[in-house]
């Protein structure tokens, strides 16, 4: 499914081969340099890298920071790199911060993150267990622990059903331990509305995306809410009728809608619009403007293309995320259903 990218990037880092598998291009590489697994591989060190860590520690206590605030630091820069792309400078500052405070969940946390990207989802699961022995309750660590088993659905959910379900079964169930513990946390609510939609629960896969919504949205993507609408959207009821948006910016917009064109009117800013209406699927649909109603002998129109996915019907109103052709930005808006 297109969704399956909001879980997992997949990265290309320097000096891999193509050729092999990430994880398996990753242990020859790190056969050379300890540095690429976690603890340093619990490896013996030589004279020269005892003192280079010693060095390292030092220079963060000279810097006024105590070695908890370092490791925190650490951590935090690891994961920058992480979401850059960069494998190994994240894993080189995950094990910085080892150095510096080895009881610090995030550590395990941060070497999970770089295995689950890897593909290496035992191999990540191990470190998020070493986390939880650490911090039993942390949200953010179960619910990558339950993305290693996302990653693991999405893998088998062709060839083989049944091993795919119970990924599918075990995801949930870390993801619902995690949402015990933190239900504001927003990347557990869109992990369970993405487990719930692929077993086919559309109540629950929509209760945890509006859950998403109300925490902010962020890591929604439109093809996620494609997938959503695809299987569990019903906006026959909001398709055509009278409609009306209201801002203290703008004042109140009122929409017209038949099956082919759309009128939007705001008297207060001074156009009336015609759009074509184009539906991609049971709940997205297109707008692209024709007239200027307001000013008819006008030729120059918007050439923009909207498109607005409708994620939530209610009684009074619906919701509604919009955005542009020439714009990657999105517009979530809260629609009235005129009576």
């Amino acid at each position: 499914m297109r969704h399956f990218l909001i879980i997992f990037f997949f990265i290309s880092f320097s000096g891999i081969n193509a050729q092999q598998s990430p994880f398996k291009s990753w242990k020859e590489q790190a056969k050379n340099d300890i540095r690429m697994l976690p603890e340093f591989g619990n490896i013996e060190k030589t004279k020269q890298e005892i003192a280079a860590d010693k060095k390292f520690v030092n220079s963060i206590i000279e810097g006024g920071k105590s070695k908890s605030e370092g490791a925190h630091d650490m951590i935090r820069i690891g994961f920058d790199y992480l979401y850059k792309g960069d494998l190994k400078t994240a894993m080189y500052r995950f094990n910085q911060a080892y150095l510096l405070n080895p009881k610090n969940s995030g550590i395990y946390w941060g070497y999970g993150a770089v295995y689950t990207a890897l593909g290496a989802y035992d191999a990540a699961r191990n470190e998020y267990t070493e986390g939880l022995k650490i911090e039993p309750e942390s949200a953010p660590i179960l619910t990558d622990y339950a993305t290693t088993y996302l990653g693991e659905y999405y893998e088998n959910v062709r060839s083989n059903y049944q091993n795919a379900q119970k990924s599918l079964k075990m995801a949930k169930e870390k993801l619902l331990a995690s949402y015990a513990i933190d239900s504001k946390y927003i990347n557990t609510a869109y992990k369970l509305s993405i487990v719930y939609l692929n077993s086919q629960d559309c109540a629950n896969a929509k209760k945890y995306l509006k859950a998403t919504r109300a925490l902010g949205g962020q890591p929604i993507t439109k093809s996620y809410l494609t997938d959503f609408n695809l299987q569990c959207g019903d906006c026959s009821n909001v398709k055509t009728g009278n409609f009306q948006i209201e801002s203290l910016k703008n004042g109140v917009t009122t929409i017209a809608r038949n099956q082919n064109y759309q009128i939007e009117e705001n008297t207060s800013l001074g156009y009336k619009l015609k759009l074509k209406v184009d539906w991609v699927d049971e709940c997205t649909y297109t707008l692209t403007p024709v007239a200027n109603l307001a000013n008819p002998e006008q030729k120059d129109i918007p050439k923009m293309v909207l498109t607005c996915q409708i994620v939530e019907v209610n009684e009074g109103h619906y919701i509604q995320v919009s955005s542009s052709d020439d714009n990657e930005r999105t517009l979530t808006s809260q629609i009235e259903i005129v009576q």
